[in-house]
């Protein structure tokens, strides 16, 4: 990697970028570190392994209504602010679950944890949106994902660890938000640029100023393709996947821990490839190459006769879910004037978190329908069919807002 493409160690830059990156890493702990213990959540609540997909996908109901919302209040009252609450309400009410050993309870306190999840998740790419331009977004985006998906990797192995010695201990994994919360009183407060307008009318601007840089069915083309896919991923690889591994394999809870960081591992790997790949290729064609590799993946476990095979389908759909994400988020950050970066990142958001919430609920019903496996290649045929319409559909919904 050249140095005309890393910010400098004493720069300003990177300070903020460490500190965007520990925020990113806390917030992927709201899904890594609940599914190897799902099975034992099941019987320790006395819900069926159909519902309990609920436990784990709740948290995301909040961004479908607030994502909007919380991303425009980042664009009035600054950053800063809006973070730092983010992490307590995280914090507080996601540790709090440890004390929860009642279904409903533990969906209420999930609930509100998904209040602040519903910003922390999506604010690292709007600051660095804020902070990078170019080749360097490109790059910064990478590492954003990247931090995705190493605590992708090391939260289910950690949870899996915790969690052999107490069903519910996982969840005192979110008491790591407190000393972010610390450091983010380091964040810049709000810019001379603070939108007075209100959460409608500022959302219509940005709108309105997608459509005269004719980049607005791109924009309005992404909300459902990152939720169909989101749901996909979310629903098969964090909900499903550790009930097939313990039912059809007997896996413990560190061992479902450590095969579930397979897949975030290749994500780690192919997001790092996605910003050169996205420079020598279409942008449309590095996501559709993702797409066809998740597909894939949930093929081979589909069929998986074994279980290095559940291994490598799980590697696959790890791959196609780091190549094509980062050119999502660098398209959600730049698409529009920075004054707009809030709230039309909150929007995008929206989507994914109704996929986030609609996913593990869906798929373990799914999976409790038909079976585990046979699961599996519905979601091939589902992200399949994805990966073959979406282009044209992107050209006629271009035409027509032309």
């Amino acid at each position: 990697m050249s140095r005309a493409l890393t910010p400098q160690p004493d720069s300003p830059q990177w300070a903020a970028l460490a500190l965007i990156l520990s925020v990113t890493g806390v917030s992927q702990l709201t899904f890594s570190a609940v599914p190897p213990v799902l099975p034992e959540l099941a019987t320790a609540l006395g819900v069926s392994r159909g519902a309990i997909g609920v436990v784990h996908g709740i948290v995301a109901v909040a961004g479908i209504f607030l994502s909007g919302y919380l991303g425009y209040l980042a664009d009035r009252f600054g950053r800063r602010r809006v973070v730092r609450s983010a992490l307590l309400i995280y914090g507080a009410f996601g540790s709090a679950c440890f004390f929860a050993h009642d279904f409903w309870l533990l969906l209420g306190l999930r609930l509100v944890q998904g209040v602040g999840a519903t910003l922390l998740m999506s604010i690292g790419i709007v600051l660095i949106g804020d902070i990078f331009s170019g080749p360097r977004r490109r790059w910064a985006m990478g590492l954003n994902v990247v931090t995705i998906t190493v605590v992708g990797t090391i939260g289910p192995i950690a949870a899996g660890v915790i969690g052999a010695g107490g069903t519910f201990r996982p969840f005192l994994l979110y008491l790591l938000a407190f000393p972010v919360w610390v450091a983010a009183g380091r964040l810049a407060g709000p810019g001379e640029d603070v939108t007075p307008a209100r959460p409608l009318a500022h959302l219509r601007e940005a709108l309105a100023d997608l459509r005269q840089r004719r980049r607005l069915s791109d924009f309005l083309g992404i909300l459902p393709l990152s939720m169909i896919t989101l749901a996909a991923y979310m629903g098969f690889t964090q909900a499903v996947a550790p009930l097939f591994l313990e039912r059809a394999y007997g896996l413990s809870t560190t061992q479902r821990g450590l095969l579930l960081a397979v897949g975030a591992g290749t994500s780690s790997l192919a997001s790092l490839a996605s910003g050169p790949l996205a420079t020598r290729l279409r942008p449309a064609r590095v996501m559709a190459l993702g797409l066809v590799l998740e597909a894939a993946g949930f093929t081979v476990i589909g069929l998986a006769p074994a279980l290095w095979m559940v291994v490598l389908g799980l590697a696959l759909v790890g791959a196609g879910y780091g190549l094509f994400t980062p050119v999502l988020q660098t398209f959600a950050t730049s698409a529009g004037r920075a004054r707009h970066r809030g709230v039309l990142v909150g929007t995008w958001v929206t989507g994914n978190r109704a996929g986030m919430f609609a996913g593990p609920w869906a798929a373990t019903a799914l999976a409790e329908a038909i079976g585990e496996q046979d699961s599996y290649l519905v979601g091939a045929l589902v992200v399949g069919a994805v990966a073959v319409a979406w282009v044209p559909l992107r050209r006629l919904a271009a035409a027509r807002l032309r």
